[in-house]
């Protein structure tokens, strides 16, 4: 499950508009020196000659919330750093001319790695310092996008990549008045498009007081300038990268780890919570995500939630969430205090997928907190107080990360293609690649594949993608071949980003002892007894899910043994070799399917229509 940054902070990123009076050197034609001489005019540009930084305060509603946002420019080296603060959510972020770095309400700071995070806080940036009007466009490749209508008004429009930046972002003026009336900026998995208006002259300049953002995912905001403060005592102290220092986690009575027994369905990390003293609660451990709650438990656990928010992850949709702070999060013995958690229908969503009830997810602001191994062998986890950073196991590959997000993102290769991937703990595939990495290296795509089908089922909905055989994935020195490889056929979601080549899940993690330190950046894998075994996919083409009790169909992949069969999308399975599936568990009927090749399996089945029928299957290896 992911949150896109702009649902809140970024949204409002650029309030003000405020530029250095140095000459316009280089442009990259006529058309686009005089768009950016008139609007410069326009905006008074001269009057800010001699000052050096800027400080911006807004009110800002967003997510269902009201709050405020503070922003501080240095129009000199470019530097920018805001802090947004509404109901429980508040967050830090900035770029500081070299790094990119967000953070959070305890304390927490962290360096951001991944391609777009970055592209887009320097886009930010970019616009915050009015770098455009820079000697030389403060080399940044600007051309015009010509002229375009939009509800009877016509802008001109120039696309502008800043330095560092991977993500050109666009720039829209008014015709008529030159002044800036909209910025379009690509996020990782979101478009922000901010209007500007109201412009009011501000210390002799003309900044847009009013500002309203758009954003794809749904999670939309308005600001109100409330001051303009012009070379502020307190702008140094907030334009560098903060330390972390976040004082909320523990562990129980002083020891210095702590191992939690876990189950391991389909590749998923299963383990016991503890919420505000009650539980055991039933959560996902998810690399991939964030502290999420299913509506139910934040009830019993009388976590109140604020706000209303869109989140995303596997699926194209977005589903609905609210915000509640939780007093106690207690995994094992560590102790987190003080947490903020999505509220979302992970028992609706994930539980229908597992076959049984998901009370919740945990993830990054553990992980964050903790040293943490996965030993999928043992079935255990062991979360661990630093420094115990200060060694990696033995025999570990250790892999330096940064953070998409707030998710691990390594070096790895493909088919001997050196490529980025992420590290998802709660993916239960060996390999997602993405769309954007499949057209731009079609060589690295198997001659065979199979028909597109549902891949997974999770938050946003089911995950579509054609299956084929990697021949080699990369990590160090670390290789595994004849991988079971899910090549996405989704415009839209966690597996259609750009900058990353593949999501690794589950299906290849468990073949290691993975330990976790973020302080450090680094990923430690140990090979176990699993790493050379072959990868299995399921033999079937069948997906399905425990929807209310029946055991659905939500897809039978086209030219798969189910397809052959007549089974259809929506048929309900009542009985699989004569046992009735009310007395199996969701797993134990999919662990049928991974029976050997030539296994043959006679499912009866209930239609849409209310019709029933029996049907054979023969299993058989078709990836």
């Amino acid at each position: 499950m992911t949150f896109e940054r702009s649902a809140a902070g970024a949204l409002v990123a650029a309030v003000l508009f405020t530029m250095s009076s140095a000459p316009l050197r280089a442009v990259a034609d006529g058309q686009t020196a005089q768009l950016i001489t008139q609007s410069g005019g326009a905006l008074g540009v001269a009057a800010l000659a001699r000052v050096s930084t800027v400080r911006t305060d807004a009110t800002l509603s967003a997510l269902g919330l009201h709050g405020t946002e503070t922003q501080w420019i240095d129009l000199k080296d470019g530097r920018m750093a805001e802090i947004t603060k509404i109901g429980p959510y508040a967050q830090l972020d900035g770029y500081d001319g070299h790094i990119a770095w967000a953070g959070d309400a305890t304390g927490l700071v962290w360096k951001q790695g991944g391609d777009a995070d970055v592209s887009t806080e320097i886009d930010q940036a970019y616009l915050a310092t009015y770098a455009l009007w820079k000697p030389d466009a403060d080399g940044a490749l600007v051309t015009s996008l010509g002229a375009k209508i939009d509800k009877g008004r016509t802008f001109d429009v120039l696309s502008v990549q800043p330095r560092g930046s991977r993500v050109p972002l666009e720039l829209w003026f008014d015709q008529t008045t030159h002044l800036p009336a909209r910025s379009v900026i690509a996020g990782s998995t979101a478009t922000a498009v901010t209007s500007y208006s109201d412009y009011q002259a501000f210390h002799g300049v003309m900044i847009a007081k009013t500002i309203h953002t758009d954003s794809s995912d749904g999670n939309n905001s308005d600001g109100t300038l409330t001051n303009v403060a012009v070379d502020p005592a307190d702008a140094g102290e907030h334009l560098n990268k903060p330390d972390t220092h976040p004082a909320d986690f523990s562990m129980l009575g002083g020891k210095t780890s702590t191992s939690i027994p876990i189950e391991i369905i389909e590749n998923h990390v299963y383990l016991d919570v503890m919420l505000n003293g009650q539980g055991p609660f039933r959560f996902i451990f998810d690399t991939g995500g964030q502290n999420v709650v299913d509506p139910e438990v934040a009830k019993a656990i009388g976590a109140v939630g604020h706000g209303t928010a869109q989140g995303g992850g596997v699926g194209d949709t977005t589903e609905s969430l609210s915000f509640a702070m939780v007093k106690r999060e207690q995994v094992g013995d560590a102790l987190l205090r003080d947490q903020l958690f999505a509220i979302a229908p992970t028992r609706q969503g994930f539980g229908m997928a597992a076959g049984k009830p998901i009370d919740g997810l945990i993830g990054w602001e553990v992980l964050a907190r903790y040293v943490t191994t996965f030993d999928y062998a043992n079935r255990r986890v062991v979360l661990a107080m630093p420094p115990a950073s200060a060694q990696n196991p033995p025999g570990a590959h250790v892999v330096p990360f940064v953070l998409y997000g707030t998710q691990p993102q390594i070096a790895c290769t493909i088919d001997a293609i050196p490529s980025e991937c992420t590290i998802d703990t709660g993916a239960r595939d060996t390999i997602s690649f993405m769309r954007p990495w499949i057209e731009a290296h079609p060589q690295a795509v198997p001659a065979t594949l199979t028909a597109a089908g549902v891949t997974g089922f999770g938050f946003g909905g089911a995950a579509t993608g054609k299956l084929g055989r990697v021949r080699e994935i990369g990590i160090d020195d670390l290789q595994v071949n004849d991988a079971v490889g899910d090549f996405s056929t989704q415009t839209a979601g966690a597996f259609s980003v750009p900058f990353v080549a593949a999501n690794i899940g589950g299906g290849l993690l468990r073949r290691f002892t993975v330990t976790f330190d973020y302080n450090r950046e680094t990923m430690a894998l140990v090979p176990n007894a699993d790493y050379a075994k072959p990868d299995v996919y399921e033999r079937g083409g069948l997906f399905i899910i425990n929807r209310g009790g029946a055991i659905t169909v939500i897809d039978a992949r086209p030219g798969t043994p189910a397809a052959a069969a007549g089974i259809a999308k929506g048929d309900v399975i009542t009985a699989v070799d004569g046992v009735a599936t009310s007395t199996m568990t969701l797993g134990q009927i999919r662990d049928v399917f991974f029976e050997p090749a030539g296994t043959v399996v006679k499912l009866d089945l209930k239609a849409k229509d209310g019709g029933t029928r029996s049907v054979s299957l023969t299993l058989r290896d078709f990836v």
